[in-house]
């Protein structure tokens, strides 16, 4: 757990801690800054170094009076704060660009735009709403144009296209195994020459289709891992680029999972109604899929549902899942091999954490005992947070020996891990039993937590 808990320290988790780092500023300086800016601007206000540190890690929103002048001394026009929602405002996020064109240009231009995405160190959203939400539909208006030569170049062979896509179904198997940093070096590696490929060889259409489908899954599952990591910029990236791949290789049951991806971190990173906007996108160009995917699609708009606080939408999200992993598991669809993941465990793990955002400890507890009693142990990092979400289960009903309990057993997995979102969800955990600090459980807890870190 040190060693992630340095990586994510890497990781600028709020935009203003980005904003300062940007511009060498301590939060001395912040405050000394916004002191001078308002000096300026005739405001009579007072701000701490200490109420500043509580609008980073606290999320707490800064009085309107404040924002003004820090808009003020950053040279942000005073409009962008009547458009822009704290924190959206701060010039920390322009730089992921999502109105590329739908054509085989636009869609090299968003792969391409993934060539620093290592780089980013933005641990947080930074296109949501209205702009995220345009990607969703805008490429459902546009049919992919032919992708015939497009591009000169060498000849391709259907050998080399063969080879791309087969390192595919290794690379998610490790992401069930292991994640982390290194992961997404390796497919962001292969995104790169497939990307390579595209821009440079000439192939018949179904071979440069295949390469951009084989771009679209490099893309939506670097996303995921991105979005593992914490690093949520270059997730979004990712994501996007994914979803214009797809587009262009004509997929739009792919595509629903670009969308069902962005939604799952849109309704996570604390903008739900973008996430429900994205999961309803994501159903609709996976009408066509197989029931799987359908139900896949469903337990998105329930997650989105229930951190939108939205009890009826999501339990109406939820049955649909039920129903189509019903047809799944007694039909014999042809389920595209990503999503291979979405068994009866993991929809019981969806639909437990549903509940648990939703504060109905009696509906969560039995589905994830069932997910944990049903899941594949070598899945360490879902593993892990399944039994911080069965912990915060036993929290709600005020049990707290077995929430300590469970948050123990999956501290001892984050530690073997290499998932920051594993870690993170252990240590928020950790946060809300602040108020039980002087218990003996959690005395117990902290004490494993000082040993695994030491």
């Amino acid at each position: 757990m040190a060693q992630l808990a340095s990586q994510s320290m890497e990781l600028f988790t709020h935009p203003l801690t980005y904003v300062r780092a940007e511009r060498g500023w301590s939060l001395r300086d912040l405050v000394e800054a916004i002191a001078l800016s308002a000096e300026q601007l005739g405001i009579n206000m007072a701000a701490g170094r200490e109420k500043a540190w509580r609008w980073e890690k606290r999320n707490i929103v800064p009085h309107f009076s404040a924002q003004r002048a820090l808009a003020h001394a950053l040279q942000v026009p005073a409009e962008r704060l009547e458009l822009l929602p704290w924190p959206r405002w701060l010039p920390a996020g322009d730089t992921v660009f999502s109105s590329y064109p739908w054509t085989v240009v636009g869609c090299i231009q968003a792969l391409d735009a993934v060539e620093d995405a290592l780089l980013d160190r933005r641990g947080f959203l930074t296109i949501g709403g209205a702009a995220l939400t345009a990607v969703a539909y805008g490429w459902a208006a546009n049919e992919p144009d032919r992708v015939a030569h497009a591009m000169r170049g060498g000849r391709l062979d259907a050998e080399t296209v063969a080879w791309a896509e087969d390192r595919i179904p290794g690379l998610r198997r490790m992401d069930d195994r292991l994640s982390g940093p290194n992961l997404l070096r390796m497919i962001d590696a292969d995104l790169h020459m497939v990307t390579e490929l595209i821009t440079t060889s000439a192939c018949p259409d179904s071979l440069r289709r295949r390469l951009f489908r084989t771009a679209a899954e490099l893309g939506q599952l670097a996303g995921w891992v991105a979005f593992d990591a914490g690093r949520h910029s270059a997730a979004q990236r990712y994501y996007i680029a994914g979803l214009h791949a797809a587009h262009a290789a004509g997929d739009r049951t792919l595509a629903s999972n670009a969308l069902a991806g962005l939604s799952f971190q849109a309704s996570l990173c604390g903008d739900p109604q973008t996430g429900v906007s994205l999961a309803d996108a994501a159903r609709e160009q996976a009408s066509r899929g197989s029931a799987r995917v359908r139900a896949l699609m469903a337990s998105r708009q329930a997650r989105a549902h229930a951190r939108a606080d939205d009890p009826v939408a999501c339990s109406q999200a939820l049955l649909r899942a039920e129903r189509y992993l019903g047809v799944a598991e007694n039909g014999d669809d042809d389920d595209p091999p990503w999503v291979y993941y979405f068994d009866r465990a993991e929809l019981n793990a969806q639909a437990g954490a549903c509940f648990v955002d939703l504060h109905q400890p009696q509906r969560a507890e039995p589905l994830l005992a069932n997910a944990l009693a049903a899941q594949d142990p070598s899945y360490v990092r879902d593993r892990t947070i399944y039994l911080v979400r069965a912990a915060r289960t036993q929290m709600q009903f005020r049990h707290l020996d077995a929430a300590c309990d469970l948050a123990r057993q999956a501290a001892e997995l984050a530690h073997a891990s290499h998932s920051g979102r594993s870690v993170a969800a252990v240590k928020d955990f950790r946060a809300e039993l602040k108020p039980y600090a002087d218990s003996p459980h959690v005395v117990a807890f902290d004490a494993q937590l000082t040993e695994l870190v030491a």
